[in-house]
């Protein structure tokens, strides 16, 4: 029974995001949000994230939806929300909201790093290349671009790290 529940919360949730998300594509004043949203929003946004540092990751999660919906303008709302997700092994959810979170903005280099590297989990290559390649136009010196270049072996073409010889 709360097996079933709990999937009916998901659902609801999903729908209420979904309808945030169409709301804010359909009309660009859907954007405009007030400075006491915003606010509300980032509050929510830094719970979640210490929810996150403590492991509470599905308390990190209904805190990022709320912050959502206080300023569905937040990116980095949506990139917690891929990340308490992905702790949570829900990869199909993580890289829904990491790509949400890069079409507010396409330069949040922590969801471009997570969905590269979920991509190179996946045996994507190509798509954790692209992932660097932003990165490495956004963020050339940001520890993501470094682990990212380390983890696809492609060091010695980062400019910022050492040449090396596989």
């Amino acid at each position: 029974m709360s097996a079933a529940l709990s999937r009916k919360s998901r659902r609801f949730v999903c729908l209420l995001l979904g309808l945030v998300l169409a709301a804010m594509l359909a009309s660009p004043s859907a954007r405009a949000v007030d400075a006491r949203s915003e606010s509300a929003s980032l509050r929510l946004a830094a719970k979640a994230a210490d929810a996150m540092d403590r492991g509470d990751f599905l308390r990190a999660q209904k805190l990022y939806e709320t912050a959502i919906v206080a300023n569905p303008g937040n990116a980095g709302a949506f990139t917690g929300l891929g990340e308490a997700h992905q702790a949570r092994d829900e990869i199909r959810f993580a890289r829904k909201y990491y790509r949400i979170a890069l079409s507010i903005d396409p330069a949040d280099r922590h969801a471009l790093s997570a969905l590269a590297q979920l991509d190179l989990e996946a045996g994507n290559r190509a798509g954790a290349e692209a992932g660097l390649r932003k990165l490495r136009a956004f963020c050339p010196a940001c520890e993501e671009t470094r682990k990212l270049s380390r983890a696809l072996g492609s060091g010695a073409s980062d400019p910022s790290s050492p040449a090396t010889d596989p």
